[in-house]
């Protein structure tokens, strides 16, 4: 019955752990693939924790404007997150955009306080709600997705989570589309970076701990006709987004309604699942031995959202923090930044000055209009006992680091003096 279901596309080989296409309108299920198999869902958990969010507002409980109090326990979350400190205060509306772009987990406990009072009941109140929407196999621990044993979806619940909140809340649904959002001086990107090359995509939420890998609930709308998507378990977000294109594309097909556009697709999905040890994805140039794919990071990667450019938040430098230079008729990349002036984009950070400077090379090939006479910094920061190096072109006005970021892999705007 199951494999009835199955496309049989070529190029979409079984790479990832379970997956589900459905037709938002009449709920038909267009393909899938385990659907009902018990994984950790990540940060997907967020979208359940927007959509009681929704909730709250909908009853007269919140509006967008009213200030909710950063607790001790919602500060100490760990990465990713917007840093907020006990004692002040976030706004329901920066909540919702801090979820849905920085994939923030101190503002999802802010936020899960707000409604359930401890995080605790919260998660209790969670796993109901799912139960309402029709969420059977969903057990919810916490508000963030970051890793717990008993945190529990499957792709078809996540699917039924997606639908709901495009259904119940179109008027909230805009949110998901942010593709940046600006707080305290500091700006986060959107992580789910397949909305920028596939046509027709408006959302929903990507997640990402060691034990889930890289997983993704989207949605995408062609002539009018939306479908839902669900992948967990990508060995990579590259390889995670290009299934899910894969994927809904072969959907489109099915309902009649064409391929959609992806532009700049880095090949199609290949066969094998995750591997065991789980690798935060990060640009690795071609060259550069398996071994080097950020093998120091992969613990951070253990302990929040590793979908995402690393660093977050920026480590305390090294004595001496020296930037390593790239070439020595350039200026420092220290001293564009020590007066305040310009912008930078970072395209990731890496276990050797070789990969960062591999990538930055990459990212000017990739917009050499826009950074051609960029800075180069790459600088040496201390993470959890290991150095990393971040690659970071510096000296950008703002439009300009806007610009690169659409067509730049993996890359994130920073703010003057970030």
């Amino acid at each position: 019955m199951l494999v009835a279901l199955l496309f049989a596309v070529p190029g979409i080989a079984r790479a990832m752990d379970a997956s589900i296409v459905i037709d938002a309108d009449t709920n038909q299920v267009l393909s899938q693939e385990d659907p009902d198999r018990s994984l950790h869902p990540a940060s997907m958990t967020k979208m359940m924790t927007l959509l009681m969010t929704f909730d709250a507002i909908e009853s007269g409980r919140f509006n967008l404007q009213k200030r909710l109090p950063v607790s001790a326990a919602a500060s100490s979350m760990s990465p990713t997150k917007l840093g907020v400190q006990p004692g002040d205060s976030l706004r329901v509306e920066d909540a919702i955009l801090a979820l849905v772009t920085q994939s923030a987990n101190d503002a999802a406990v802010v936020l899960a306080e707000g409604i359930g009072g401890t995080e605790q009941r919260f998660a209790q109140m969670m796993t109901a709600r799912a139960r309402q929407l029709g969420m059977r196999n969903t057990i919810f621990r916490n508000a963030s997705g970051l890793p717990d044993p008993g945190q529990i979806s499957t792709a078809r619940d996540m699917s039924v989570l997606g639908r709901a909140l495009i259904k119940q809340y179109a008027k909230y649904y805009h949110y998901f589309s942010t593709e940046e959002f600006e707080f305290n001086g500091s700006t986060y990107r959107n992580h789910n970076h397949l909305m920028e090359r596939y046509a027709g995509m408006d959302g929903l939420k990507t997640g990402f701990i060691r034990a889930s890998g890289f997983n993704l609930t989207a949605s995408a709308v062609r002539n009018g006709h939306r479908l839902i998507g669900v992948v967990f378990g990508g060995p990579s977000a590259v390889a995670r987004d290009n299934y899910m294109a894969a994927l809904l594309d072969a959907g489109f097909r099915k309902v009649g309604q064409g391929d959609a556009a992806v532009v700049a697709a880095a090949g199609v999905p290949k066969p094998g699942h995750k591997p065991l040890s789980m690798q935060v994805a990060q640009y690795q140039p071609e060259d550069e031995p398996a071994g080097e794919q950020l093998a120091a990071l992969a613990d951070a990667a253990t302990k929040g959202e590793g979908d995402i450019p690393f660093p977050v938040p920026t480590p305390k430098l090294m004595a001496p923090p020296a930037p390593v230079m790239q070439a020595a008729s350039m200026k420092p990349a220290a001293a564009a930044t020590a007066s305040g002036k310009g912008w930078s984009i970072q395209v990731g950070a890496f276990s050797s000055a070789k990969a960062a400077q591999a990538a930055l090379d990459k990212a000017i090939k990739q917009a050499p209009a826009l950074l051609q006479k960029a800075q180069r910094a790459v600088e040496a920061l201390r993470s959890g006992g290991s150095t990393v190096y971040r690659a970071r072109l510096v000296g950008l006005d703002p439009a300009a680091a806007k610009r690169a970021c659409s067509v730049v892999a993996n890359c994130l705007k920073v703010a003057p003096g970030a």
